[in-house]
């Protein structure tokens, strides 16, 4: 593609972006096109939906999905000033569907003003169906990118954010180490809390990935993953670093969410993720030991129940065995009253204001 095609940055570009906050950002659009047309996303929406994309960022991506999908309602949530006036007023101001709107997607609260005044009416449909009229995407590349991808994973066991309508598709950018926490499998030792919620409650694939020849570091984590790309259930399609701002390494995970199971109907979410993060405290130790973490007794009184899995690690542990956790700490008569601590508001008096303002 030369200067002048459709979707090319023009030359002011990194000009009026700056540094940006440190935020890799996929900026080849003929690379962006590639990746669309892989994932015929076409079969599954239609342009009578609508599309929630977060952090846009320099907006090629942005735009690429949005001439590919053609959604009726495009609505682009982005905190930072330059991003914010590169897509409104610059790069991607003749999307016609697109609302762009200065908000931090990081607060949760925001997608329920966001609802509540009209910004996006998806249908509601059950869990055993997905839901094809609103499609999510979002760059998480932060510092804060893992923790919100954590976040997007934990909202489809609760059932609530963009998951109350029914199983939402996400197509999410991060970086390479947020990637592997993710798709890490029972046989990685550095397997921890996020991965194991992907295991139980979506389908995971790596949809494109940095070219592990671009890497000259020996990270311990992005090496292994990069490895495995090949072996991956669907071959991901490769990019340079060279097509992304801040040539940073970038993963593009496609997250479906698992139809409801049975167990799911005993089991409440507070008490899934207050298990599964106490027994991640010590992912490494055998549960006999990380049992303990659950509360006074525990590693006593579960070995009747669940001894044939005390000599396994935390890490070790396949779905079905944290769904027999869960199930025991369910009917453990001993278990504690109150299993976290209420968290504070995240939204600030501003975002109320700023969310009306922009619709």
């Amino acid at each position: 593609m030369k200067l002048g095609d459709p979707g090319v940055l023009p030359n002011t570009w990194r000009g009026a972006i700056g540094k940006a906050h440190q935020r890799v950002n996929m900026v080849n659009y003929e690379k962006s096109e590639e990746i669309l047309k892989y994932l015929k996303l076409n079969e599954d929406y239609n342009k009578n939906f609508e599309l929630i994309d977060c952090y846009p960022g320099c907006g090629v991506w942005s735009r690429a999905l949005h001439k590919h999908l053609e959604p009726k309602v495009h609505v682009m949530l982005e905190s930072f000033d330059n991003y914010y006036s590169w897509n409104k007023d610059g790069y991607n101001r003749d999307l016609s569907a697109s609302k762009v709107i200065q908000v931090d997607p990081y607060k949760w609260k925001v997608y329920n003003l966001l609802e509540r005044y009209g910004a996006y009416k998806p249908e509601h449909v059950p869990f055993d169906q997905v839901n094809k009229s609103l499609l999510y995407t979002g760059q998480f590349t932060t510092a804060q990118g893992g923790q919100l991808l954590s976040q997007f994973i934990t909202c489809i066991a609760y059932r609530n954010w963009i998951q109350k309508f029914g199983r939402i598709r996400m197509l999410l950018w991060v970086r390479d180490t947020a990637a592997f926490r993710a798709v890490a499998t029972p046989e990685e030792p550095s397997r921890g809390k996020l991965s194991a919620l992907v295991s139980l409650y979506a389908d995971i694939d790596v949809v494109a990935a940095s070219d592990a020849n671009d890497f000259k570091r020996q990270d311990t984590k992005t090496g292994k993953f990069l490895e495995r790309i090949p072996a991956l259930r669907n071959a991901p399609i490769k990019f340079s670093v060279d097509d992304t701002f801040m040539k940073g390494p970038l993963v593009l995970l496609d997250v479906k969410p698992k139809e409801q199971r049975e167990w799911e109907s005993e089991i409440s979410a507070h008490e899934m993720e207050y298990v599964l993060r106490n027994l991640f405290i010590t992912p490494k130790m055998q549960l006999r030991t990380s049992i303990n973490t659950l509360g006074a007794g525990a590693g006593e009184y579960f070995e009747s129940r669940l001894g044939h899995l005390y000599n396994k690690t935390t890490h070790q542990l396949a779905p079905d065995e944290f769904v027999e956790i869960f199930q025991e700490f369910k009917v453990w008569p001993y278990k504690p009253e109150h299993l976290f601590d209420l968290g504070e508001d995240d939204l600030d008096s501003r975002t109320k204001r700023d969310v009306i303002q922009f619709l």
